[in-house]
Protein backbone atom coordinates (compact mmCIF):
# COMPACT_ATOMS: atom_id res chain seq x y z
CA UNK A 1 0.00 0.00 0.00
CA UNK A 2 2.81 2.66 0.90
CA UNK A 3 4.32 1.98 -1.78
CA UNK A 4 1.26 2.31 -4.15
CA UNK A 5 1.15 5.63 -2.21
CA UNK A 6 4.66 6.69 -3.21
CA UNK A 7 4.25 5.80 -7.05
CA UNK A 8 1.26 7.67 -7.25
CA UNK A 9 2.92 11.10 -5.31
CA UNK A 10 6.00 10.47 -7.87
CA UNK A 11 3.74 10.69 -10.81
CA UNK A 12 1.55 13.75 -9.79
CA UNK A 13 4.82 15.34 -8.84
CA UNK A 14 6.47 14.66 -12.39
CA UNK A 15 3.25 15.79 -14.05
CA UNK A 16 2.96 19.24 -12.44
CA UNK A 17 6.79 19.88 -13.26
CA UNK A 18 5.69 18.81 -16.74
CA UNK A 19 2.69 21.18 -16.77
CA UNK A 20 2.24 22.74 -20.54
CA UNK A 21 -0.11 23.04 -22.98
CA UNK A 22 1.87 20.60 -25.24
CA UNK A 23 0.26 16.85 -26.33
CA UNK A 24 2.66 14.97 -24.20
CA UNK A 25 1.16 16.60 -21.15
CA UNK A 26 -2.08 16.09 -22.23
CA UNK A 27 -0.99 12.42 -22.95
CA UNK A 28 0.43 12.39 -19.41
CA UNK A 29 -2.97 13.97 -17.84
CA UNK A 30 -5.05 11.34 -19.06
CA UNK A 31 -2.39 8.08 -18.60
CA UNK A 32 -1.94 9.24 -14.89
CA UNK A 33 -6.18 9.97 -15.00
CA UNK A 34 -6.56 6.06 -16.06
CA UNK A 35 -4.92 5.03 -13.17
CA UNK A 36 -7.58 5.81 -10.88
CA UNK A 37 -10.74 6.94 -12.70
CA UNK A 38 -12.88 5.32 -15.33
CA UNK A 39 -13.33 7.99 -18.27
CA UNK A 40 -17.13 8.24 -19.17
CA UNK A 41 -19.44 10.22 -21.46
CA UNK A 42 -22.26 12.26 -20.02
CA UNK A 43 -24.88 9.59 -20.53
CA UNK A 44 -23.30 6.78 -18.82
CA UNK A 45 -21.87 8.77 -15.77
CA UNK A 46 -20.94 7.32 -12.67
CA UNK A 47 -18.47 7.05 -9.29
CA UNK A 48 -14.76 7.64 -9.82
CA UNK A 49 -14.57 8.69 -13.46
CA UNK A 50 -13.85 11.67 -15.32
CA UNK A 51 -15.80 13.24 -17.96
CA UNK A 52 -13.51 14.61 -21.19
CA UNK A 53 -14.95 17.79 -23.05
CA UNK A 54 -13.71 19.51 -25.82
CA UNK A 55 -15.37 22.90 -27.13
CA UNK A 56 -14.78 23.77 -30.75
CA UNK A 57 -14.42 26.89 -31.59
CA UNK A 58 -11.91 27.92 -33.82
CA UNK A 59 -10.09 25.07 -35.04
CA UNK A 60 -11.23 21.87 -36.17
CA UNK A 61 -7.93 20.51 -37.05
CA UNK A 62 -6.71 21.16 -33.31
CA UNK A 63 -9.87 19.03 -32.98
CA UNK A 64 -9.19 16.37 -34.96
CA UNK A 65 -5.38 16.03 -33.37
CA UNK A 66 -6.86 15.77 -30.30
CA UNK A 67 -9.28 13.27 -30.98
CA UNK A 68 -6.45 11.25 -32.63
CA UNK A 69 -4.53 11.54 -30.06
CA UNK A 70 -7.09 10.27 -27.31
CA UNK A 71 -8.05 7.37 -29.65
CA UNK A 72 -4.39 5.82 -29.32
CA UNK A 73 -4.68 5.69 -25.26
CA UNK A 74 -8.46 4.75 -25.42
CA UNK A 75 -9.94 7.87 -24.32
CA UNK A 76 -13.43 8.89 -25.33
CA UNK A 77 -13.67 12.49 -25.43
CA UNK A 78 -17.28 14.54 -26.42
CA UNK A 79 -16.86 17.02 -28.84
CA UNK A 80 -19.15 20.04 -29.06
CA UNK A 81 -19.05 22.00 -32.58
CA UNK A 82 -19.97 25.46 -32.55
CA UNK A 83 -22.28 26.19 -35.49
CA UNK A 84 -21.77 29.79 -35.84
CA UNK A 85 -18.23 29.65 -35.50
CA UNK A 86 -16.06 33.17 -36.72
CA UNK A 87 -13.21 30.40 -38.22
CA UNK A 88 -15.16 27.84 -39.81
CA UNK A 89 -18.47 26.28 -41.16
CA UNK A 90 -19.20 23.08 -40.27
CA UNK A 91 -21.27 21.75 -43.01
CA UNK A 92 -18.77 22.78 -45.76
CA UNK A 93 -17.05 19.85 -47.41
CA UNK A 94 -13.68 19.71 -45.60
CA UNK A 95 -15.35 20.57 -42.23
CA UNK A 96 -17.88 18.01 -42.52
CA UNK A 97 -15.53 15.46 -43.44
CA UNK A 98 -13.23 16.50 -40.71
CA UNK A 99 -16.05 15.92 -38.04
CA UNK A 100 -16.95 12.80 -39.67
CA UNK A 101 -13.49 11.73 -38.84
CA UNK A 102 -13.44 12.84 -35.12
CA UNK A 103 -16.60 10.69 -34.72
CA UNK A 104 -15.49 7.51 -36.52
CA UNK A 105 -12.35 7.69 -33.94
CA UNK A 106 -15.03 6.66 -31.24
CA UNK A 107 -15.91 10.30 -29.84
CA UNK A 108 -19.20 11.73 -28.84
CA UNK A 109 -21.30 14.75 -30.88
CA UNK A 110 -21.89 17.72 -28.64
CA UNK A 111 -23.90 20.92 -29.11
CA UNK A 112 -21.73 24.19 -28.79
CA UNK A 113 -24.90 27.10 -28.81
CA UNK A 114 -24.35 30.82 -29.16
CA UNK A 115 -26.22 32.17 -26.05
CA UNK A 116 -25.64 35.85 -27.61
CA UNK A 117 -26.63 34.45 -30.94
CA UNK A 118 -30.15 33.38 -29.56
CA UNK A 119 -30.42 36.82 -27.38
CA UNK A 120 -29.28 39.10 -30.45
CA UNK A 121 -31.29 37.81 -32.94
CA UNK A 122 -34.82 37.80 -30.75
CA UNK A 123 -34.78 33.74 -31.36
CA UNK A 124 -36.76 31.58 -28.77
CA UNK A 125 -34.29 29.49 -26.81
CA UNK A 126 -35.56 25.89 -26.61
CA UNK A 127 -36.91 26.17 -30.18
CA UNK A 128 -33.76 26.94 -31.49
CA UNK A 129 -31.05 24.90 -29.60
CA UNK A 130 -33.60 21.97 -30.82
CA UNK A 131 -33.49 23.03 -34.41
CA UNK A 132 -29.46 23.17 -34.45
CA UNK A 133 -29.68 19.47 -32.33
CA UNK A 134 -31.62 18.20 -35.61
CA UNK A 135 -29.21 19.70 -37.74
CA UNK A 136 -26.39 18.41 -36.73
CA UNK A 137 -27.53 14.65 -35.98
CA UNK A 138 -29.00 14.69 -39.44
CA UNK A 139 -25.68 15.75 -40.93
CA UNK A 140 -23.36 13.54 -39.33
CA UNK A 141 -25.50 10.97 -38.66
CA UNK A 142 -25.02 10.52 -34.99
CA UNK A 143 -26.73 11.61 -31.70
CA UNK A 144 -25.93 15.10 -30.01
CA UNK A 145 -25.74 13.59 -26.47
CA UNK A 146 -25.08 16.83 -24.46
CA UNK A 147 -25.13 21.03 -24.93
CA UNK A 148 -22.61 23.51 -23.63
CA UNK A 149 -23.15 27.26 -23.84
CA UNK A 150 -20.10 29.14 -25.96
CA UNK A 151 -19.02 31.93 -23.49
CA UNK A 152 -21.32 31.79 -20.85
CA UNK A 153 -21.49 34.49 -18.42
CA UNK A 154 -24.58 35.35 -15.70
CA UNK A 155 -25.87 38.76 -17.81
CA UNK A 156 -26.75 36.18 -20.99
CA UNK A 157 -28.40 33.64 -19.15
CA UNK A 158 -31.37 31.94 -21.21
CA UNK A 159 -33.69 29.64 -19.65
CA UNK A 160 -34.25 26.30 -21.90
CA UNK A 161 -36.24 23.01 -22.07
CA UNK A 162 -34.33 20.29 -23.58
CA UNK A 163 -35.60 17.41 -25.52
CA UNK A 164 -35.29 14.19 -23.89
CA UNK A 165 -32.17 12.21 -23.50
CA UNK A 166 -30.08 15.61 -24.17
CA UNK A 167 -28.26 16.68 -21.16
CA UNK A 168 -27.06 20.38 -20.38
CA UNK A 169 -22.93 20.12 -19.70
CA UNK A 170 -24.04 22.80 -16.91
CA UNK A 171 -26.68 21.38 -15.00
CA UNK A 172 -25.67 21.01 -11.46
CA UNK A 173 -25.47 17.30 -12.04
CA UNK A 174 -21.98 18.48 -13.93
CA UNK A 175 -21.15 21.34 -12.88
CA UNK A 176 -21.85 21.10 -9.66
CA UNK A 177 -21.63 18.26 -8.00
CA UNK A 178 -18.12 17.26 -9.30
CA UNK A 179 -15.33 18.98 -9.99
CA UNK A 180 -15.27 21.20 -13.02
CA UNK A 181 -11.96 22.41 -14.30
CA UNK A 182 -11.33 24.16 -17.81
CA UNK A 183 -8.69 25.73 -19.84
CA UNK A 184 -10.49 28.62 -21.13
CA UNK A 185 -7.94 31.68 -23.06
CA UNK A 186 -5.48 29.30 -21.96
CA UNK A 187 -5.72 29.36 -19.08
CA UNK A 188 -6.80 26.79 -15.91
CA UNK A 189 -8.26 29.07 -12.92
CA UNK A 190 -7.09 26.88 -10.57
CA UNK A 191 -3.68 25.14 -11.67
CA UNK A 192 -3.33 22.40 -14.84
CA UNK A 193 -6.24 19.88 -14.03
CA UNK A 194 -2.97 17.27 -13.39
CA UNK A 195 -3.19 18.86 -9.69
CA UNK A 196 -6.39 17.91 -8.95
CA UNK A 197 -6.74 14.18 -9.91
CA UNK A 198 -5.90 12.60 -6.50
CA UNK A 199 -8.19 15.43 -4.97
CA UNK A 200 -11.42 14.42 -6.47
CA UNK A 201 -13.61 11.09 -7.36
CA UNK A 202 -15.48 12.74 -9.85
CA UNK A 203 -13.94 15.27 -12.80
CA UNK A 204 -15.29 17.47 -15.03
CA UNK A 205 -12.26 18.22 -17.66
CA UNK A 206 -12.83 20.83 -20.46
CA UNK A 207 -9.91 21.68 -22.92
CA UNK A 208 -10.13 23.89 -25.76
CA UNK A 209 -7.95 21.87 -28.68
CA UNK A 210 -6.79 25.30 -30.18
CA UNK A 211 -4.57 25.66 -27.04
CA UNK A 212 -2.67 22.65 -27.34
CA UNK A 213 0.15 22.04 -29.63
CA UNK A 214 3.04 20.08 -29.95
CA UNK A 215 5.71 22.61 -28.21
CA UNK A 216 3.10 24.00 -26.23
CA UNK A 217 3.04 27.57 -27.71
CA UNK A 218 1.82 30.20 -25.87
CA UNK A 219 -1.71 31.49 -26.46
CA UNK A 220 -0.21 34.55 -28.42
CA UNK A 221 1.72 32.42 -30.84
CA UNK A 222 -0.80 30.23 -31.38
CA UNK A 223 -3.63 33.32 -32.45
CA UNK A 224 -0.65 35.28 -34.79
CA UNK A 225 -0.67 32.03 -36.13
CA UNK A 226 -4.23 31.91 -37.58
CA UNK A 227 -3.11 35.09 -39.62
CA UNK A 228 -0.09 34.00 -41.44
CA UNK A 229 -1.43 30.31 -42.76
CA UNK A 230 0.43 27.93 -40.14
CA UNK A 231 -2.61 27.17 -38.43
CA UNK A 232 -5.45 25.42 -40.19
CA UNK A 233 -5.91 26.67 -44.09
CA UNK A 234 -7.49 30.19 -43.52
CA UNK A 235 -4.61 31.99 -45.41
CA UNK A 236 -4.90 29.41 -47.97
CA UNK A 237 -8.40 28.50 -48.33
CA UNK A 238 -8.64 32.48 -49.01
CA UNK A 239 -5.95 32.65 -51.58
CA UNK A 240 -7.68 29.42 -53.71
CA UNK A 241 -10.93 31.40 -53.46
CA UNK A 242 -8.73 34.31 -54.53
CA UNK A 243 -7.73 32.68 -57.39
CA UNK A 244 -11.05 31.41 -58.61
CA UNK A 245 -12.67 34.76 -58.63
CA UNK A 246 -9.70 35.73 -60.49
CA UNK A 247 -10.02 32.42 -63.12
CA UNK A 248 -14.01 33.21 -63.18
CA UNK A 249 -13.41 37.18 -63.99
CA UNK A 250 -11.12 36.12 -67.23
CA UNK A 251 -13.38 34.00 -68.31
CA UNK A 252 -16.32 36.15 -68.41
CA UNK A 253 -14.62 39.16 -69.52
CA UNK A 254 -13.44 37.67 -72.86
CA UNK A 255 -17.28 37.11 -73.43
Amino acid sequence: MFLNEEIKLYNMLKLQNNCNFSYNHYKEIIENLKLSHKISTYSDSSEQDVILRHDVDSSLEAALKMAKLENKIDATSTYFILLHSEFFNPFSLESSQTIKEILDLGHKLGLHYDESFIIKNKLEPSETIKKEIDILEQHFSATVEAIAAHDPTPNKKISINLPDGVINAYSKKFFKDRKYLSDSAQNWREGCCCGHIENFSELHILTHPMWWSEEGKHRNEIMKSFTNGAYDNYTRNVQIVTEKHALHYEKTSKK
